[in-house]
């Protein structure tokens, strides 16, 4: 299983090979999107506990129409947002969440992953990382804009 350490750990090495492969200019452009990434209050931004959810209806990885709607009848959904199968953070991080995803479904709780890519990238995505939950397209990410969790990289 992995592990928030063990995440850490894999990440941290991923930082390091890129570090020794890619041009200096480049990592001190990732340096600086990440300053800007955190001095983001994305919780300020987002939904609080306890706010209704803003509702949507997306297609998943096969293409079937999706609402949070019909997800909430069947229990509570956790929900997250991640930029795209090219980002090799985003797929450490739902290996991470697939790797707890008995946890979730102990409190009966589901999890849906959602991205701006098409249902075709979404399925890959979900098909190369051995994913056991939805995987929703949010092509014109007006979802995410909804949801205030929107962050622009340059």
């Amino acid at each position: 299983m992995t592990t928030l350490a063990s995440y850490e750990e894999q990440r941290d090495q991923m930082q390091a090979e890129m570090a020794e492969q890619a041009p200096s200019d480049l990592l001190v452009g990732f340096a600086a999107a990440a300053e800007r990434l955190d001095a983001v209050d994305f919780a300020a931004r987002a939904p609080k506990v306890g706010e209704r959810a803003p509702e949507f209806t997306l297609a998943d990885q096969r293409g079937e129409q999706v609402s949070l709607a019909e997800l909430r009848r069947e229990g509570p959904v956790v929900l997250i947002f991640y930029r795209g199968e090219w980002c090799p953070y985003c797929n450490l991080q739902l290996r991470t969440f697939q790797a707890h995803l008995g946890q979730l479904a102990e409190r009966g709780a589901q999890l849906v992953a959602i991205s701006p890519q098409t249902p075709d990238h979404s399925l890959s995505m979900a098909e190369k990382n051995e994913l056991g939950f939805q995987v929703l397209s949010d092509v014109g990410a007006n979802v995410i804009d909804r949801y205030g969790l929107r962050f622009e990289v340059d």
